[in-house]
């Protein structure tokens, strides 16, 4: 398919990136966890903060991003108690976490604009908003869960700069209150290098591996839920709003859909890595599913819409 071809030319840059982070890993022998705690702690809140703080809400686009944040909160609350009757080395934790986002940013964006257009550029980000805020708060609890009892997964969230990155951002916007240049400027430049880190850290957990090996059944638990069971819900939620709700029009539909059939999302190795919870397996997952969404993505698609 042409869409395919495109699509992959696109990400070539993130192939680029994991192959970079390989090399350190493998040659300079570079350590992921002290890059993860950058991406987590640093880059990943000022992403959120920049997302909020600077978007149009406004209409069902306010709704939007709090819509896929929820979303993405009950998948995980869905996916966590199934992923703990399979595992119990803490594979249940990251399997739930990553059950409930994907790669709506490095991934997500330009498949949609090789598929649906520039057009699609402001609901896709909104998406990604939600996704990332749902890392920031509740998957954040849910992986913390791996090594600390409810409370103290509840303080580990509480002290997550992430988190509060959503709320300031979002109060700043409604306020309408505009920061010294200098600070935006700074959140450029830390949230610009997210992606760029986040795919590093995949190359760098692989770099790990004394030989390629898949744990299938981990990717089995994920990729049903990255490429069925977000589909699913979905074009569930198209078919409602077309028959009932009269929210959103064909282009944000379209962008739902797509953003449903994207990978599993790179940070999902930083918090194996961090939690040292098979580092290694997840960063095979995370490249298996961007390789797979590269041919299941445009099938489904055209099958769904």
């Amino acid at each position: 398919m042409l869409f395919e071809s495109a699509l992959a030319v696109k990400l070539v840059p993130l192939y680029l990136l994991v192959a970079i982070g390989f090399a350190l890993g493998r040659f300079l022998h570079v350590k992921s966890a002290e890059i993860g705690k950058l991406a987590l702690f640093v880059l990943s809140p000022a992403v959120v903060f920049k997302g909020f703080y600077a978007a149009k809400l406004q209409g069902a686009m306010l709704a939007l991003p709090f819509g896929v944040m929820a979303a993405a909160c009950l998948a995980a609350l869905v996916a966590q108690p199934l992923s703990a009757r399979l595992w119990s080395d803490g594979r249940e934790r990251i399997a739930a976490f990553t059950a409930a986002t994907g790669n709506t940013g490095f991934f997500g964006i330009p498949a949609c604009l090789s598929l649906i257009g520039p057009e699609s550029l402001p609901y896709v980000v909104l998406v990604s908003f939600g996704f990332t805020a749902y890392e920031n708060s509740m998957g954040f609890f849910v992986v913390a869960r791996a090594q600390a009892s409810w409370g103290g997964a509840l303080m580990r969230v509480l002290r997550y700069p992430g988190l509060h990155a959503c709320w300031l951002g979002l109060t700043l916007n409604a306020a309408g209150i505009a920061l010294p240049p200098a600070i935006p400027q700074t959140v450029d430049l830390l949230a610009g290098g997210f992606s760029a880190v986040g795919m590093m850290i995949v190359g760098l957990g692989l770099a790990g591996l004394s030989r390629l090996r898949l744990d299938w059944g981990f990717a089995a638990f994920t990729f049903a839920w990255k490429f069925l069971a977000w589909p699913a819900a979905a074009a569930l939620f198209i078919a409602l709003d077309r028959a009932w709700l009269h929210a959103f029009g064909s282009v944000a539909h379209k962008v739902l859909l797509v953003e449903s059939l994207v990978p599993m999302a790179a940070v999902t190795v930083v918090h194996a890595t961090l939690h040292n919870i098979h580092p290694d397996r997840a960063a095979v997952a995370v490249a298996a599913s961007t390789l797979f969404a590269l041919a299941w993505l445009p099938l489904a698609f055209s099958v769904l819409w």
